[in-house]
């Protein structure tokens, strides 16, 4: 009996732990570093000027400098347009990388660096520039909570 109930303690401690883990993943990144050899730091404060003016939080997107993004709708489409916003190379790399993310997850991290955002219906495009002057491009499509697509114009 005591092993019995050492065990489902064990396995509920390993439950939560893996849990918990989870909930860290899922926190915003809020300060980004230039990771880019290719971007010096003037051009990359200039990128990232309005990072973070766009936020995912429990569902919903925030708009935190209404100066900063330009949220539109047409028909049964929302979009946030941010200009002035960039993910780091290595950000992106590591977007690209990852195949089983959930659009929580993705958004709730990095929908600060996101320049553009499209909400219709059960679907939602994030669109993200990167890169040297901001020629490469992620653009991360989730049909409901999973990825349905996920296309990038730079090496990964």
């Amino acid at each position: 009996m005591k092993k019995i109930i050492i065990s489902v303690v064990v396995i509920l401690t390993i439950f939560a732990i893996g849990c918990s883990k989870n909930a860290e993943q899922a926190k915003p990144i809020t300060s980004w570093k230039n990771e880019d050899n290719e971007v010096s730091k003037q051009e990359f404060a200039e990128l990232t000027k309005n990072n973070n003016a766009l936020e995912y939080k429990d569902g919903k997107f925030v708009i935190h400098d209404k100066k900063a993004v330009i949220k539109s709708r047409a028909d049964d489409a929302t979009t946030y347009f941010v200009q002035n916003a960039y993910i780091p190379i290595k950000a992106a790399q590591a977007i690209v990388k990852k195949e089983d993310w959930t659009k929580d997850e993705l958004l709730t991290k990095y929908a600060g660096a996101a320049q553009n955002i499209t909400e219709k219906g059960n679907t939602v495009e994030a669109f993200f520039i990167t890169g040297p002057r901001g020629y490469g491009e992620l653009r991360v499509t989730f049909d409901g909570d999973q990825v349905k697509s996920m296309t990038n114009t730079f090496q990964e």
